[in-house]
Parts: structure tokens; sequence; C-alpha cells
């Protein structure tokens, strides 16, 4: 039995609602709420992660481990290929950077929904990096996951930056950064 949760105005939401996809909507709040708690997590597992010395691949999958209790009907992903490219692709992030080849990017965590496409079903996008400012390339990576009328919709993107063991986090919406 599948089972569908609105809250707010029923919208695209029922007509994209598919047979076997819980859909939840959460607020940016609430997202942002999970995300704290996560990095406490985080932050507070034994044996320490020692967050100066892993690769920020090692730590966005701790990270991801801590946001699936917060996240109950999302599925958490380090990737996923529901396009079934070998690669997601944003049109024109190549240009970004001299040294970026191709339009290829792999974000370090989704939150979503597998079996679902669209806004309802992408919910959050992580871009996570150590001791690195946000650059152009992240930026512009961003802001095309989160628009509203771009291929993946996302419906926020969140930029994480590892200082040591602050996580400062810089977040973005319909394809803009949030002051």
């Amino acid at each position: 039995m599948s089972v569908l949760i609105l809250t707010g105005s029923l919208g695209a939401a029922a007509s994209d609602a598919k047979v076997g996809v819980e859909l939840a909507i959460m607020t940016d709040d609430q997202v942002r709420s999970a995300v704290a708690a996560a990095i406490e997590s985080v932050r507070g597992e034994r044996p320490v992660l020692q967050f100066e010395s892993v690769h920020e691949r090692s730590t966005a999958h701790r990270l991801a481990v801590q946001f699936e209790p917060h996240f109950e009907t999302w599925n958490v992903d380090c990737e996923y290929d529901r396009d079934g490219q070998l690669q997601k692709t944003l049109e024109g992030i190549a240009r970004c950077n001299s040294r970026k080849a191709t339009d290829e990017i792999l974000p370090d965590i989704i939150i979503h929904h597998r079996q679902g496409q669209g806004r309802d079903h992408n919910l959050l996008v992580v871009e996570l990096k150590k001791h690195t400012e946000e650059d152009d390339c992240d930026t512009r990576k961003l802001e095309l996951l989160t628009a509203p009328d771009g291929h993946y919709q996302y419906q926020i993107g969140l930029y994480i930056n590892i200082e040591g063991g602050r996580f400062d986090c810089a977040w973005y919406k319909d394809g803009s950064r949030l002051r």
C-alpha cells in the first residue's frame, strides 16, 4: 500500500504521486534542523572521525549515514543513477573553471525518492569540501541543481565547508544562494 503524505497545497504533488512512492513534504526549517542534527551526530561518533586527515568522501559517507534517521521517508544516497547515465551532467558547467573538461558532475549526497521524478521527489543536494570556500563551479552547480526549471530541480542545495570540526553551511533554493 502506498502512502501519500501532503502538507500545504495539493498542486503538482498529487498528480506526480506514483504507486509505491511515499511523498512527504518537508519545510526548509525541517530540512535545516535535520541537517544540523546529523552534523552533530557525525561530530559525536566514536571513534571520532578525524576531519583534518580523512578524505571528504569519508566525511560525506558518514554524514549521509547520519541523515537517514532524519529523512525517514526519503532515500539518502551518495550517488544514484535514475536517468541511466554514468554521470549526471549540467549543461555549461565545464565553462565555470578552466580545469573542468566536461559537464559531468557527481554530487556528494542527494536526498530524494528513488522511484519519483521532479521537484517533489528531489529534496536536497549536498556539496561538501574541506578547507575550501565556495568557488564559481560549486556555486554554479548548486544554482543549476536547484533551478525550478532545470533538469534536476532539487528543492534545496547545500554547500558545506569543513574546517577542522566546524561545518560552515551555505544554502541554495530556486537557483540562488540564500543570504
